[in-house]
């Protein structure tokens, strides 16, 4: 009796034993849900749109109303020149413009005179060569007619001469006498006849005539010459007024610019100021940068992602991004085709868009970006925990009785709550997990 007594308190310690050794586990029954895979990135907020004001003028600043890191809006005047300074500038630029064009005027007349003075010249010397040639020609019949004339009335004065010494023996008779008034006469006639002074004074009157003509030819023929070089040809005409087209083309864009920079820089669109080049009272030259301004209304988080991370990546994937205690959501914008030359990084850049920016951001501003890299509505699924990884691969161990049996599987998709079971496990499949112990197969355990 003693001994089967002791062998029953055995046989009920051992079992009692055995239960106490189940290890107590967690369980999850297989199941169909949803799964969306977030990826935490570090970004830096970053505006996509900026722009550098800078100079058009030689100018002095004179008042600058805002200070690296301001919020300003769309037409908010951000600095000015000085307006004195403006005026002066305005005004010189008038009269230049003005001094430009009165040259031109000045220019084309002095033109339009040498022209005239060419072209006047050179139509006298036509029409003196032709009056020259005329009274060379008049004259030349003229003097011909006086020595045909003295040549006759020499001719004359000759026979009376041999006539008169035929009668010299009788040199008181009347045919001598009569010869004598002859010969008298002829030799007055020669010198002093009235065709004959008529004849002389012609061909005087013709060549004082000549010479005047000559004279003022000379004289055409030097205005001619001392003006041709102020003569405005065609193409000096072209020359002169394309000079002139440029001129007031580039005097306009100068007031232009002038009038523009006297309303003073402002925003071009809602931003901040990132960047102050000039001081108050500092002199400007064309090209010179003044102010730069981001834009708050085009901002994107900048990102670097690993090789890991960059393969769930896609252009239009979801995010969101917390800065301070706001949310903002927005996408995937662009991913570069190029790992990053940054020598302190050597992942891939990617930008993500927010939907509703404001005024809240801060360029600059590290933070945490979630990418949704997967989305999936009704997936068959355990808790993340439940999963196991060696080197043999993914594995759980489900329960079978009072047993975990070990059960290798095909993983999928995971977030931060489950795993998604491509093969190895089937709907209402019961897993089992100890968070602090490791399960062994056929091990006893325990359902909590």
């Amino acid at each position: 009796m003693i001994s089967a007594v002791l062998l029953a308190v055995m046989l009920i310690g051992g079992a009692v034993i055995s239960a106490n050794a189940a290890m107590p586990v967690n369980s999850y029954v297989t199941d169909i849900g949803p799964i969306e895979q977030i990826t935490e990135l570090n970004g830096t907020i970053k505006s996509n749109k900026a722009v550098t004001c800078y100079s058009d003028i030689d100018g002095i600043i004179g008042k600058i109303y805002v200070k690296e890191g301001d919020y300003v809006h769309k037409g908010d005047l951000l600095m000015a020149y000085d307006e004195e300074d403006m005026n002066y500038l305005i005004e010189l630029a008038r009269l230049e413009s003005e001094y430009e064009q009165s040259d031109y005027n000045k220019s084309l007349e002095q033109g339009n005179r040498y022209s005239g003075l060419y072209y006047g010249a050179a139509k006298s010397i036509s029409e003196l060569d032709a009056q020259i040639a005329v009274t060379q020609v008049t004259l030349t019949q003229k003097q011909n007619e006086l020595l045909e004339r003295k040549a006759a009335l020499a001719d004359e004065g000759a026979k009376l001469q041999i006539s008169l010494i035929d009668w010299s023996d009788k040199p008181d008779s009347d045919e001598y006498e009569n010869l004598s008034k002859l010969v008298q006469t002829n030799a007055y006639e020669q010198q002093y006849g009235s065709d004959v002074v008529s004849l002389q004074e012609e061909i005087n009157a013709l060549t004082s005539m000549l010479t005047g003509f000559k004279e003022t030819r000379a004289e055409m023929v030097s205005q001619k010459a001392s003006s041709m070089a102020g003569v405005l040809t065609q193409s000096g005409k072209d020359e002169l007024e394309a000079r002139r087209a440029s001129n007031e083309l580039s005097a306009g864009k100068r007031l232009a610019d002038l009038n523009k920079a006297k309303e003073g820089i402002k925003a071009e669109f809602d931003g901040i100021v990132t960047g102050i080049s000039v001081v108050e009272g500092s002199n400007t030259t064309p090209g010179m940068e003044l102010i730069k301004l981001e834009s708050s209304e085009d901002v994107i988080v900048a990102v670097n992602v690993n090789k890991y991370d960059i393969v769930n990546m896609t252009e239009g994937q979801l995010a969101s991004v917390r800065v301070g205690g706001k949310a903002y959501t927005g996408k995937v914008k662009r991913i570069e085709r190029m790992t990053s030359r940054d020598s302190a990084s050597s992942g891939v850049n990617m930008e993500v868009s927010l939907d509703e920016p404001d005024s809240e951001l801060i360029l600059g501003l590290e933070v945490k970006t979630k990418v949704t890299t997967a989305s999936m509505e009704a997936v068959r699924r355990i808790p993340i925990d439940a999963l196991d990884t060696d080197e043999e691969g993914d594995h759980v161990y489900v329960l079978n009785g009072r047993q975990a049996r070990k059960l290798d599987i095909e993983t999928g998709v995971k977030d931060d709550e489950y795993v998604e079971i491509i093969s190895g496990l089937n709907e209402g499949d019961v897993v089992v997990w100890n968070v602090s112990s490791e399960l062994n197969d056929g091990m006893n355990i325990k359902v909590s």
